[in-house]
C-alpha cells in the first residue's frame, strides 16, 4: 500500500508540475506575442491589432490562474509526500511553503503569477505600463523552476545551472508559448478580414514570429546541452539510469518539434499568402504544439527524478 501511495503521489506531482509548465509557457508566450511578435507584424490593421492585444491578455489571465492553482496543488502534494516520511509527520503545507528552499521558490512563483494576473487585468483598461509589468513578471517566473528544481540542488556549477535552466524555460516558453498565442489569438483574428487581406495578415504575423521562434529554439538547444552535460557525467548514464532514459525521450520529442518547426519555416511559410498555405500551417502547428505538450509531460516526470 505504501508503494502504491508513493506511485500515485509521484504521478500526481508529475501532473501538477506539467500543468505548472503549461501555465508558464502560455503566460510567457502571451507576453512574448504582445511585446516581440505583434509589433513586427506591420500589415495588420489597428483594429485587429487592438483585438489581438485584448485576447493575448485573456490568454495571460487564464495562464496566470493555472500557474497559481498548480502551485497550490504542488505545495499540497509535496507536503503530503513529506508527511508520509518517518519523522516528518507534522510537515504541513505552511511548513513546506515557509520553511524550505523549495517553498521559497514556490512563494516567488505565486507572487509573480499574482502580479501577472493583475497586470493582464489592467491591460484590458489600457493602463499604462501594464504589459511591461506583465513581461517582467513573466521573466521572473521563468527562473522559478530552476530555484525549485535540480538546478538549485546541483552540487556542481550551481550558478551556471540556474542560469541555463532559466534560459531553457524562457526559450521554450517564448518559442512554443508565442506559437500558441499566434494560433489561438493571431490567426483566427486575421481570418476575420475580407478577401486576400486575411492571407496577407497571416503571412505578416507568421513572418514576424519566425525570427523570434528561431532565436528561442536556439536558446533551448544550447541551454539543454549545457544542463545535460552537467547532470549526465558519463554518456552511458543516458541508457543506464532512469533520469537518462527519460531525458532521451525528451530529447527525441524536442528533435521532433524542431523538425516540424523547420518544415513550417521552409515549406509552409512561403505559401502563407494562400488559403492552402494557412490551412497547412494550422495543421502542422497543432502537431507541433501537441508534441510540445508531451515535452512538458516528460519534463514534469523528469524534474521528479534525481539526476
Amino acid at each position: 500500500n505504501g508503494e502504491e501511495s508513493d506511485a500515485a503521489s509521484s504521478i500526481s506531482n508529475s501532473l501538477a508540475r506539467t500543468f505548472s509548465f503549461v501555465g508558464l509557457l502560455a503566460l510567457i508566450g502571451a507576453t512574448a506575442f504582445r511585446m516581440l511578435v505583434l509589433p513586427r507584424a506591420r500589415e495588420i490593421n489597428v483594429d485587429i491589432r487592438a483585438r489581438m492585444k485584448r485576447r493575448a491578455a485573456a490568454l495571460g489571465l487564464a495562464a496566470s490562474v493555472l500557474v497559481i492553482v498548480s502551485a497550490f496543488a504542488r505545495i499540497f502534494l509535496e507536503s503530503q509526500m513529506m508527511s508520509a516520511m518517518p519523522g516528518m509527520q507534522t510537515m504541513g503545507m505552511t511548513d513546506m511553503a515557509m520553511h524550505t528552499r523549495w517553498g521559497r521558490a514556490l512563494r516567488l512563483e505565486l507572487a509573480m503569477a499574482l502580479v501577472a494576473l493583475l497586470s493582464f487585468a489592467l491591460t484590458t483598461r489600457r493602463t499604462r505600463g501594464a504589459w511591461l509589468v506583465a513581461s517582467i513578471s513573466a521573466i521572473v517566473l521563468a527562473v522559478t523552476p530552476a530555484l525549485a528544481g535540480h538546478a538549485a540542488a546541483s552540487t556542481r556549477f550551481t550558478s551556471l545551472m540556474i542560469t541555463t535552466d532559466f534560459l531553457h524555460v524562457l526559450g521554450g516558453a517564448i518559442w512554443l508559448g508565442s506559437l500558441l498565442a499566434v494560433m489561438l489569438v493571431g490567426v483566427p483574428l486575421c481570418l476575420t478580414l475580407d478577401g486576400d487581406a486575411r492571407w496577407s495578415a497571416v503571412a505578416s504575423l507568421v513572418n514576424s514570429f519566425s525570427p523570434v521562434a528561431l532565436t528561442a529554439a536556439g536558446l533551448v538547444v544550447v541551454s539543454g546541452v549545457i544542463a545535460s552535460w552537467v547532470h549526465i557525467e558519463h554518456l552511458s548514464a543516458l541508457w543506464q539510469t532512469a533520469y537518462g532514459q527519460v531525458l532521451l525521450v525528451k530529447l527525441f520529442l524536442v528533435a521532433t518539434t524542431l523538425t516540424i518547426g523547420a518544415y513550417n519555416f521552409r515549406r509552409v511559410q512561403p505559401q502563407l499568402v494562400t488559403e492552402v498555405g494557412t490551412h497547412r500551417l494550422r495543421q502542422s502547428a497543432v502537431i507541433e504544439l501537441s508534441v510540445g505538450f508531451l515535452i512538458l509531460l516528460v519534463t514534469g516526470l523528469l524534474t521528479g527524478i534525481s539526476p
